[in-house]
């Protein structure tokens, strides 16, 4: 079976100031979207065998490499990472932590694993149970985005304007670098693109392929 990665929605424990965040990676003996589930000691023995590394949106390579683990609980499911502040990366992830600890949101996670042959069956929804599986890394997800409100779940005119002052704060009290900066300014910009579109003023025809480019231009604007 072929590599996989698992999102899950998740809360940040704890960030101290040598960048060391608490974080949720995965839960065990629950179904996800796929359904299919992660038993309860599947990360035992890799998590024993200390590989990983903490990658962000699971890009593999050196710029996205931001930390290691530290301490790793294999019943919860939970780790200490340790972010290496000496990258700008990681000064900017570890900003982002902060910030959404401290405004009660959470950046998500998500982990990439290997299932282990014979290790795994298919349950009664038509997924897998996973009983042990090889980690390689666990990811910070969506990150540089609004944590856990993609673009396209927005609903409302208030909604977008609330997303703009949490994006808008970002910039007044983050620590992070230009080039971080610039790209929030983006989605900010992006976000205003949609406030000031008038549907009335168009077809309805028009309407739906306007604001679908704003919206697929978010959507696949990376950090």
């Amino acid at each position: 079976m072929e590599k996989r990665t698992k999102n899950i929605s998740t809360e940040v424990a704890d960030v101290d100031s040598k960048g060391i965040v608490t974080i949720q990676v995965t839960q065990f003996d629950k179904y996800d979207s796929d359904k299919d589930r992660l038993m309860k000691g599947a990360l035992t023995k890799t998590w024993k065998e200390g590989k990983q590394i903490h990658l962000v949106d699971h890009w593999m390579g050196v710029m996205n490499f931001v930390g290691l683990p530290v301490k790793k609980d294999p019943v919860n499911g939970i780790i200490e990472s340790k972010l290496n502040l000496n990258k700008q990366i990681g000064k900017d992830l570890y900003e982002d932590y902060k910030f959404s600890l401290e405004n009660g949101r959470s950046l998500q996670h998500s982990h990439g694993f290997m299932p282990l042959k014979d290790k795994y069956e298919e349950n009664e929804k038509g997924g897998f149970d996973f009983y042990e599986v090889k980690q390689f890394e666990y990811s910070t997800v969506l990150y540089g985005a609004v944590e856990d409100t993609p673009i396209h779940n927005i609903k409302s005119k208030k909604e977008a304007v609330e997303i703009i002052g949490i994006l808008e704060n970002k910039l007044k009290t983050l620590n992070i670098s230009d080039e971080y900066g610039k790209q929030i300014e983006e989605h900010i910009n992006q976000l205003k693109t949609l406030l000031a579109f008038q549907p009335e003023q168009s077809t309805e025809k028009e309407a739906v392929l306007n604001t679908s480019e704003v919206l697929e231009m978010f959507n696949n604007f990376k950090i």
